[in-house]
């Protein structure tokens, strides 16, 4: 029979030194000490003694414990002290829920708002609206993965609770020759404005080009993407990209079987080949031709089918330039001065359209077109003054069809628009914004021909907090 060897007093005082450094350890982690404190080793005290007669106590009981005899020889090692680094590691993930709402009317009918805010969170209805509530989750997976994901709910213009999961996915961090991969659900990098979100925006609803072309939504869907950032001697990065081109957030692509694009009603045409997805290219530079002064230029093409025919493509390009001023004496930013102008073409290859064996409309090319640009002043923190002008237009097309008939000029998504805002914004931190905004809309399809509308925006942003991109 094995007898349980006597327990000494010094393994007791060792015991405790050990279990009272664990716990210290483990507090420590959850609480980061400040950078410059060291870090504690197994041997040393948890906290520093009360006196002289004190601390000179303890290193004689210390002292006198480091000289008691070893352990014997075939006693079981000690199992080695494990962190959280080297059993099952604890990675830190960072959280925020970013709310947004907006209250204001139009002097249009409600019918016709919904269709001058065209964009998915614009301000639909008369009277209140919650645009955007975003729970954001992201963080470092590993020394080579990154992850991020955004679940976004809104309340749409019937009433409906609206989720979706706007994007998921991850991107390296340590590729070789500056290459960087993404893959999963993302916004298509086209442009300056369709990869951002509506908390990031610089008006109260996008732009009408945006809508038409990249639809309410913003272009997105899964895929892959990869990026190069170029050697050359100013910030150069060339992007490509390949997606689905199926769903709802891809409008001028394969969209969804049934709805309406130009007149036509879009076929469920099925995925057979590479050609049968959504392909980007963008490059995008960045210099600085002075102290105050950044430029930021790029182009982007995106090119796939869509369903308004058999064999149909649609092609969209478009040219971003943005110029920020700001002094070498700024404060936290102010004063500044932003303009931001982007312009799109779209040509999109319309299917014939036939009433039996009658061919009402032939297969055509029809080429859409639309600009922003917007002028922003940071006068005084934390005011932001700006004015933004947007324009749209579709080529002319008509036809009748089984007694119904087609006109570009009363299709709110490929007429005449124009559209003058101006904002007036206030931070009164970082993690809060009040928004005042004027709309003047110039539409074809409006009865009166135009609109007037005002908006008062809020936003609340709970947790992290990411850098917006320049």
């Amino acid at each position: 029979m094995q007898l349980t060897p006597p327990i000494s007093g010094s393994d007791v005082l060792r015991v405790l030194v050990g279990l009272t450094t664990t716990l210290f350890a483990v507090t420590s982690h959850a609480t980061p000490a400040p950078a410059e404190s060291p870090e504690l080793t197994p041997n040393e005290p948890t906290a520093p003694p009360e006196s002289d007669d004190d601390r000179k106590a303890l290193e004689r009981e210390l002292a006198a414990e480091l000289a008691a005899p070893s352990a014997p020889p075939d006693a079981s090692p000690p199992a080695p002290a494990t962190t959280p680094s080297s059993a099952n590691p604890l990675r830190l993930i960072d959280i925020s829920l970013d709310l947004l709402g907006a209250v204001g009317g139009s002097s249009a009918s409600e019918e016709q708002l919904r269709s001058l805010q065209g964009g998915g969170h614009d301000p639909k209805n008369q009277g209140f609206t919650l645009q955007n509530v975003e729970l954001t989750l992201a963080g470092v997976v590993d020394p080579y993965l990154r992850g991020d994901s955004h679940i976004v709910l809104l309340i749409d213009e019937n009433g409906e609770t609206v989720v979706e999961l706007e994007e998921a996915y991850l991107t390296t961090l340590d590729l070789p020759l500056n290459l960087q991969l993404k893959a999963g659900q993302f916004f298509t990098d086209f442009g300056r404005l369709n990869s951002s979100h509506p908390h990031s925006w610089d008006f109260v609803d996008q732009p009408v080009v945006s809508t038409r072309f990249m639809g309410p939504d913003g272009l997105r869907a899964p895929g892959a993407q990869l990026s190069w950032l170029t050697p050359l001697p100013f910030f150069s990065e060339a992007v490509l990209s390949v997606q689905n081109a199926r769903g709802e957030t891809l409008p001028s692509f394969l969209s969804v079987a049934g709805e309406s694009v130009a007149g036509r009603t879009l076929l469920g045409r099925e995925v057979s080949g590479l050609e049968d997805f959504l392909y980007l290219a963008r490059l995008r530079t960045s210099f600085d031709p002075t102290d105050t002064l950044t430029l930021v230029v790029g182009a982007s093409a995106a090119f796939g089918p869509n369903a308004s025919g058999e064999d149909t493509q649609t092609r969209i390009y478009g040219a971003d330039f943005t110029a920020r001023w700001r002094p070498l004496d700024s404060d936290h930013g102010w004063p500044f001065v932003a303009w931001q102008s982007e312009a799109m073409f779209r040509d999109y290859g319309a299917g014939a359209v036939e009433a039996g064996d009658t061919l009402v409309a032939p297969e055509e090319s029809l080429g859409d077109y639309g600009f922003y640009s917007q002028l922003l002043w940071g006068f005084a923190r934390p005011w932001i003054i700006g004015v933004r002008y947007d324009q749209a237009a579709g080529e002319q097309s008509a036809f009748a069809l089984d007694e119904s008939s087609y006109s570009s000029e009363t299709d709110p998504l490929r007429d005449e628009r124009r559209r003058l805002s101006l904002v007036l914004t206030y931070h009164p931190s970082e993690f809060s914004k009040l928004r005042l905004q004027y709309n003047y809309d110039r539409a074809q399809f409006l009865s009166e021909g135009d609109a007037h509308a005002g908006y008062l925006q809020f936003e609340i942003l709970f947790g992290a907090h990411g850098a917006h991109k320049f």
